[in-house]
C-alpha cells in the first residue's frame, strides 16, 4: 500500500518544484477598456467601477469578460459578499484573483517575482523519520 503525502526527496523522480506557469507583467492602460459607468449604479459601485476601469488587468479582457464585469456591477448590491468576492476573483479584480492568474501590476512590473517556496511544516522531517522507522520495523 502506498504511503500518504509526498515521497521523501531522495525517492522523488522529479526534483524540480512544480510550476503553475510564468508571471505576466501588465503595463498601465493607455485608455480604459471598460465602458463608462452607468448612472443608475450606487455610489459604492461607481467608485469600484472607476477603480476597475483604471486597473491594468482589464487590458486583458475580451468581450465576454467586459460583459461579466458589467453584469457584476449591475448585480453587485444584490449579491452576498462571498459571491461578490468570487466574481471579482474570477475577473482578477482582487489581489487573490491576480495571483491566481499570475498577473503582476503596478510598481513591481519591472521586477522579477520572488520564487515561491512551499511552506515547511513544523517538525515535518522529524515526523517523517519516525514514521519511516516505524514502517521499517525499527521504531517503537
Amino acid at each position: 500500500m502506498a504511503g500518504r503525502g509526498p515521497a521523501p526527496n531522495e525517492q522523488r523522480r522529479r526534483r524540480n518544484p512544480p510550476a503553475r506557469g510564468e508571471w505576466v507583467f501588465l503595463q498601465a492602460l493607455e485608455r480604459p477598456v471598460l465602458p463608462p459607468a452607468r448612472r443608475d449604479w450606487s455610489d459604492r459601485v461607481l467608485r469600484l467601477w472607476e477603480a476597475w476601469r483604471q486597473d491594468p488587468v482589464t487590458g486583458q479582457y475580451g468581450p465576454a469578460d467586459i460583459a461579466a464585469a458589467v453584469e457584476l456591477a449591475d448585480q453587485f448590491e444584490e449579491l452576498q459578499p462571498s459571491e461578490q468576492r468570487l466574481r471579482m476573483d474570477g475577473l482578477a479584480l482582487t489581489p487573490k484573483g491576480k495571483r491566481d492568474l499570475r498577473w503582476r501590476t503596478g510598481g513591481d512590473v519591472d521586477q522579477e517575482p520572488e520564487p515561491l517556496t512551499p511552506r515547511a511544516r513544523a517538525g515535518g522531517d522529524a515526523r517523517r523519520r519516525r514514521l519511516l522507522k516505524a514502517v521499517q520495523g525499527g521504531g517503537g
